[in-house]
């Protein structure tokens, strides 16, 4: 059985939440990182969760916005006077390239302070990749830019982030008969035109991808503020469409899957 800590559940205008980052625990003490939230927040969550910086040995990336990728400075930086640390980035190809660029603008130089205890990993989408005792398998979704999704197989169960995206076929194909899929939802069916716009999803159309994937559980994140939607109604109509149990995650819950 694996597990999920969501260290950040909220949308990049979110005041209320951290932004988007996933931990997975690995073999050895080890620790998986999918996306890296907006800033220093990834290193209070971290130690929130309990989690040692140290252990933390891969990180996936979705893609460059802000809120996904705003953490990586901090990181290599926190990262650096740890002497054993190590990191592997990994990200497709576009994405990689931005990312390398931030750091030139942000932190010139950091490359340099890990020197080879930081690695850069090419990502294929279809195309599985390896992070301790984890398979990842990276898919593509429509968010507007390039940006994947992860299937995250695990001692024979599997988890499924469905990245910041609209509707798409390939969020289905990859999370089938998964354990847990963690899916955005950026408001109710009853703003759809406006998530379409922005890239995003409804609260029911998550549900209709987990109804049709024929999940174990749906868990709803990258929520706006609630002054927006409470989390409790985007839940209940996920489930609605679903028929499965659904939860609208907070910053620092953890799942089995």
């Amino acid at each position: 059985m694996g597990r999920v800590i969501l260290l950040g559940t909220g949308d990049p205008l979110n005041e209320e939440r951290t932004q988007s980052c996933l931990a997975v625990p690995l073999a050895a003490g080890e620790t998986m990182l999918v996306d890296a939230s907006s800033g220093t927040v990834l290193l209070r969550q971290l130690t929130a969760a309990g989690i040692a910086l140290g252990s933390v040995r891969h990180l996936f990336v979705t893609h460059c916005h802000f809120d996904h990728v705003g953490g990586l400075a901090p990181l290599l930086t926190a990262l650096a006077a740890v002497p054993d640390a190590s990191l592997m980035v990994h990200a497709t190809p576009v994405t990689l390239g931005s990312l390398r660029e931030l750091l030139a603008l942000t932190i010139p130089g950091v490359e340099d302070w890990l020197g080879k205890r930081l690695s850069w990993s090419e990502l294929t989408p279809g195309q599985p990749a390896q992070a301790g005792d984890a398979v990842v398998i990276p898919f593509e979704v429509n968010h507007g830019l390039e940006c994947v999704g992860f299937r995250v197989e695990q001692a024979g169960s599997v988890m499924v982030f469905a990245a910041d995206a609209r509707p798409c076929a390939n969020v289905v194909r990859y999370a089938k008969g998964a354990d847990l899929l963690v899916h955005e939802a950026y408001g109710p069916e009853s703003s759809a035109k406006q998530a379409h716009a922005f890239g995003h999803s409804t609260a029911a159309e998550a549900g209709r991808a987990a109804d049709e994937a024929k999940v174990g559980r749906l868990v709803l994140t990258h929520l706006r503020a609630s002054r927006h939607t409470a989390p409790e109604e985007l839940a209940t109509e996920a489930a609605h469409a679903f028929g499965g149990p659904v939860s609208a995650a907070r910053d620092l819950d953890a799942f089995d899957f």
